[in-house]
């Protein structure tokens, strides 16, 4: 399949779905428990003005003379190694020793990693682009200017006491213009959906992309309690200018609200006219609810998961409450909403930056591809980096082809799977022309009122997240500027962000071996994640289905045991790496290294292996292949963020990353002239042959 299929205006969009209330997706956005992503995506932290800065390899220009490019290169890549060790005892050690210390490292990142050192560098790429407008270029009605205008909104907003205001002031808009009879009924439905911000907490409904089905479906869950966790947050009490009596009152609500009803053990999963049929003698008139809900444009093929037990205590509560309590409650909870984005703001105004930066990734991140893309990564730098994709998946199904563990059946299961994944790099072709972005996003008003450029915002966010029902169209997964990648099994396909081809990892003049051990190395273990634990069961076309023989699924549990085993054996100050909770990735990483190498051999191995590509390095092409797998992890942190990410992350730790792999390469061990037996060349090797 094509990802375009997918991707399509609608797609950019859905983009602003990635944000602080998002439920389906990582970070720049939160994945669900099947983490496929190589990294961690957690926001980098935007540093000092950069003025100060000291330039290094990062900061080389994307057009620059191949000697020099290679020159710096080197010399960056030769200084954060530790010539000392030796490289058959701890590779890792060799190769990134001197990561903390090195002057070629940007200060700021000395005790962090190479990926999010890169993302530093591309959003303080960004935040310089947004602050560099004129007032002419802010008047204008292009995607860009509205980007920028919003982020300088941001920078020097209002008080916040004016931005509660203009809530506060559009809820009771949007209440006077609710018509209700006296003694309806069903009154409580038409408040419960006044909100313009997809917020119904009385009997709540939401639009949630359901991976399994590839569509947006409408959730009904039990109704829950938000605002007991603010009672004692006096900030948030005094943005609502109420007393404590009053948001007793709520809070009360709130709890009786929330013990109405129980939750099912198992969702209900039905289109919406079987839903109706089987609930049709509830309390709850369900054909007035989903018409009020959604103006009445529901339609019977519509799914519906509902999440709640019985219905009639909760319907007698609301029906028997007061309309002013209902309505109150409302604005408690959009507040509370808002405060979400704008408690960042009360509590870390002194990174007012980095917050901003935030805010416009989240509703513009499709707005700046074009300039970054004309500048960082051009068409020629993509076409080269589809390449470098496309020519890993061919190896790839070499390798499958060979492999003596697979029966006839299996290895053509396989084929399909690897010929129907999708490879996308980037961002889709539509969104390199402006001409497109600036239809939309031009539509949107943006002023100098952040508070008010957040509520439209959220209004729009809500419009199409409710319009999107049903459409078989793919939420965004990952920012295009973020250092990561990404495989979703649910459509097969491969994501592969713009972060992931920028200095020092990437530059389209570097020699094969430095492409295929660092890019290459990353997407390859993406779509290794397609055989990996998690997702090794769902077939070319993203549904669960088992089409792996019994032998092929015993051999590959003995591969998966025996890594398990050897990652177990990884200690840091007597904590132990949880091998299980890294299978997934051990395996990506582990299959993807290999087929990294094996395309890197294939392109310029057994022409250029043993050449010395770079001056500065005295080292031949399979060696420096091998340091650049090593320095792609190489990361600076302390004792105490290295013992919490063996325990909770769903990756190995950086170090443990690079010796696991190693472990159970031969050709590393060779290239190196490692003795078997060695701590990098163990006897025992986890390998599918």
């Amino acid at each position: 399949m094509l990802l375009r299929h997918y991707v399509l205006v609608i797609g950019v969009l859905l983009s602003t779905l990635n944000q602080v209330k998002v439920d389906y997706a990582i970070g720049v956005i939160s994945q669900d428990s099947n983490d496929n992503s190589i990294i961690d995506s957690t926001i980098p932290e935007v540093t000092e003005a950069a003025n100060e800065r000291q330039a290094t390899v990062f900061d080389l220009p994307t057009v620059i003379d191949e000697d020099e490019l290679l020159q710096e290169t080197g010399l960056y890549m030769l200084d954060i190694m530790n010539l000392t060790i030796d490289p058959c005892e701890n590779f890792y050690e060799y190769a990134c020793g001197n990561w903390r210390y090195s002057l070629r490292v940007p200060a700021e990142s000395r005790n962090d990693s190479l990926l999010r050192a890169i993302s530093k560098k591309i959003k303080q790429k960004i935040i310089q682009f947004l602050h560099n407008a004129t007032d002419e270029e802010l008047n204008r009605t292009t995607a860009e200017a509205r980007a920028k205008l919003f982020f300088q909104s941001c920078l020097s907003p209002q008080e916040l006491s004016a931005g509660v205001k203009s809530l506060m002031a559009a809820e009771d808009e949007s209440f006077e213009r609710l018509q209700l009879e006296e003694n309806e009924k069903d009154a409580w439905m038409k408040v419960n959906f006044l909100s313009q911000y997809e917020i119904y907490p009385l009997l709540p409904v939401f639009v949630n992309y359901s991976h399994v089905h590839r569509e947006f479906e409408i959730s009904i869950i039990p109704p829950v309690a938000f605002l007991k966790t603010r009672k004692n947050d006096t900030n948030f009490l005094l943005l609502m200018q109420s007393s404590q009596e009053d948001f007793k009152v709520i809070l009360d609500f709130e709890a009786n609200l929330t013990s109405k009803v129980k939750s099912l053990k198992k969702t209900e999963h039905f289109p919406l006219n079987e839903f109706l049929r089987k609930h049709q003698n509830d309390a709850v008139n369900w054909t007035k609810f989903i018409e009020i809900g959604f103006n009445g444009h529901a339609q019977d093929n519509w799914i519906i998961n509902n999440k709640i037990a019985n219905f009639t205590s909760l319907e007698r509560f609301l029906r028997k409450s007061k309309i002013e309590t209902l309505r109150n409650y409302i604005k408690w909870r959009t507040l509370l909403n808002f405060y979400g984005i704008w408690g960042l703001e009360v509590e870390n105004d002194s990174h007012r930056e980095k917050i901003c930066l935030f805010h416009t990734e989240t509703y513009f991140s499709y707005a700046l591809v074009p300039w970054f893309s004309e500048i960082f990564f051009d068409n020629e730098r993509r076409e080269d980096t589809l390449k470098l994709a496309d020519s890993l998946r061919t190896h790839f199904k070499e390798i499958v082809d060979a492999a003596r563990w697979l029966d006839r059946k299996t290895k053509s299961e396989a084929m399909a799977k690897l010929d129907s994944m999708d490879l996308s790099v980037g961002y889709s072709d539509e969104m390199r022309h402006r001409e497109v972005l600036d239809q939309v996003y031009g539509y949107l008003n943006i002023s100098n009122d952040w508070y008010d450029n957040l509520m439209q915002l959220e209004i729009n966010r809500a419009r199409l997240r409710k319009s999107s029902v049903h459409k078989f169209v793919l939420p965004p997964l990952l920012s295009p500027y973020s250092v990561n990648a990404y495989y979703a099994d649910f459509i097969n396909a491969v994501f592969v962000t713009i972060g992931i081809a920028q200095m020092p990892l990437y530059h389209i003049s570097f020699p094969s071996s430095l492409k295929f051990g660092g890019t290459g190395l990353m997407i390859g273990h993406e779509i290794c994640h397609g055989f990996d634990t998690n997702s090794y069961r769902y077939n070319y076309d993203g549904k669960a289905e088992q089409w792996w023989s019994f032998q092929a699924q015993l051999t590959y549990r003995q591969f998966r045991q025996c890594l398990e085993n050897q990652y177990n054996r990884f200690i840091y100050r007597g904590v132990k790496t949880n091998a299980t909770q890294t299978m997934p990735d051990n395996i990506a990483d582990n299959i993807g290294a290999r087929l990294a190498y094996a395309a890197y051999n294939r392109r310029a191995g057994t022409i250029e292996g043993n050449k010395k590509p770079i001056k500065a390095m005295n080292f031949t092409n399979d060696e420096l292949f091998f340091i650049k797998l090593a320095q792609t992890f190489c990361i600076g942190r302390d004792d105490a963020y290295k013992m919490e990410h063996i325990v909770t992350d769903s990756h190995a730790y950086g170090e443990f990353r690079v010796l696991g792999i190693l472990h159970n390469m031969p050709e590393f061990s060779s290239t190196f002239k490692c003795k078997f037996g060695s701590e990098m060349n163990p006897f025992k090797k986890c390998m599918l042959v």
